[in-house]
């Protein structure tokens, strides 16, 4: 995942601050997401609610931020674009309802919840590696660089 982010960033990086800001988050969720789930014990509490709070920050970030931009570029495209984006932003939202289903039931674990940790952490896993693709894909589908307010430069 951590080579898929690099690629999309050398791509996406520096058209616009805002989306420069949420590849940075994804980054930052993505190393804390590698370090729990490499680790040999289990988290402390406070680890995994700052986990929970930053997979909060970004799939709320991505809400706020970056798909009011895509949904203005969703609404003037045509075509297989379009079809795409009907496609994609769906399946980014049942993605979101399942982050915060993680997040809710992690956020003030108590001991029997946390045996269910690594289970979830690989699910967990797999939910963001899809949604990383699809707002990858999202965004170049509807060519968000056209669309991007000019007065806001990285």
């Amino acid at each position: 995942m951590l080579g898929k982010l690099e690629q999309t960033k050398a791509r996406l990086g520096g058209i616009h601050k805002a989306l420069d800001a949420f590849l940075n988050a994804r980054q930052a969720l993505l190393v804390e997401y590698i370090r729990l789930s490499t680790h040999r014990t289990l988290p402390s509490q406070a680890e995994l609610h700052e986990f929970c709070g930053q997979l909060v920050d970004y799939v709320s970030a991505g809400h706020f931020e970056i798909y009011d931009h895509v949904l203005a570029a969703y609404e003037s495209s045509q075509g297989n674009a379009r079809i795409l984006a009907e496609r994609i932003y769906p399946r980014i939202k049942r993605n979101t309802d399942e982050a915060l289903n993680f997040h809710d039931k992690y956020t003030q674990a108590d001991d029997d919840t946390l045996l269910e940790l690594d289970q979830d952490l690989n699910r967990l896993g797999e939910l963001l590696e899809e949604r990383f693709s699809l707002e990858d894909r999202l965004v170049s589908a509807i060519d968000l660089v056209d669309h991007l307010d000019t007065s806001a430069p990285a």
